[in-house]
């Protein structure tokens, strides 16, 4: 209960600092690259080495990747029959498969979960929200934004991206062991996470929505929020997995859209104002719908 106070408190302080002139208008931006290249690698580099690498290690992946794939096709269907423009087609082929599986994810699993579940969660977001951002978005970007990106800088993205490196460091020190020290000076580090990471979102909280947009921001919130977590969980009854994975990968299959998605479809310049609507509602119903699913699976 306490974490949720967490997310509440941090959640209203970042709205409430957007009042101050004392803060700059990149806030939100610094405050993000903290999480990216410190809090974030400190949770991961935590819970990873403690993290039992077994088969079912693989299932984060098969279903992020699952999901992104049957989402994605299902969004270019009603595209073609709703007569989206480009611009809609684009914004929404991106952020509704990809979750904001690590800012708000993390959170919301350990909550309702517990840190147990954070291996799990680390897995489903790197292995499927990051290299689906750096590599699916690149490539809808490339076909529908007029966006050309080479492999070779793709590449680059994903071997550079800190919380990546953090993942091979932290399985290789679950190999070789980590010293208490660090271990310890990790866990105070990764502490920070939530708090920070809450108050960038409400920073740069954003609900203004022109009304052409208003059809496509609700098929997309209910893809996200509703139809791939009720998915992950009909995939997940035919298979035996642990309750702690399987009620993980439910959960995050339903997290809001990808607050870094959002950032990357404005910057290009696609359906900004659905963007920005799809990561401010997306974030508010998340906190709704995904305590909905852990009462409705456990």
């Amino acid at each position: 209960m306490a974490i949720f106070l967490v997310i509440g408190i941090c959640l209203l302080a970042g709205m409430g600092l957007r009042r101050f002139s004392e803060f700059p208008e990149n806030t939100g931006e610094v405050l993000n690259l903290y999480v990216i290249w410190i809090a974030l690698p400190a949770v991961v580099l935590y819970h990873i080495p403690q993290l039992q690498l077994n088969i079912e290690a693989l299932y984060p992946f098969v279903f992020a990747w699952g999901l992104l794939i049957i989402v994605a096709v299902l969004l270019i269907v009603l595209s073609r029959v709703l007569q989206w423009s480009q611009q809609v087609t684009c914004a929404l082929l991106i952020l509704t498969p990809l979750g904001n599986t690590s800012f708000v994810g993390f959170p919301l699993v350990e909550a309702l979960l517990g840190k147990e579940a954070l291996g799990y969660a680390i897995l489903y977001d790197q292995t499927g929200s990051f290299l689906g951002l750096v590599i699916y978005a690149t490539v809808v970007l490339a076909v529908l934004g007029g966006v050309r990106t080479r492999p070779v800088e793709v590449v680059s993205k994903i071997i550079l991206f800190p919380p990546f490196i953090a993942l091979l460091l932290g399985l290789l020190l679950g190999q070789i062991g980590v010293p208490l020290a660090l271990n310890q000076a990790l866990a105070v580090v990764a502490t920070t996470l939530v708090p920070v990471v809450m108050v960038a979102v409400g920073y740069q909280w954003q609900f203004r929505l022109a009304t052409e947009f208003q059809g496509p921001l609700l098929v997309g919130l209910l893809i996200k929020c509703v139809l791939m977590p009720a998915l992950a969980w009909l995939g997940i009854s035919q298979l035996s997995l642990t309750p702690l994975l399987e009620h993980t990968i439910v959960l995050e299959a339903g997290m809001a859209p990808m607050i870094s998605a959002g950032a990357l479809v404005m910057s290009h310049h696609q359906a900004r104002p659905l963007a920005s609507a799809m990561v401010g509602y997306g974030l508010l119903l998340s906190f709704i719908t995904v305590p909905v699913w852990h009462w409705l699976i456990v």
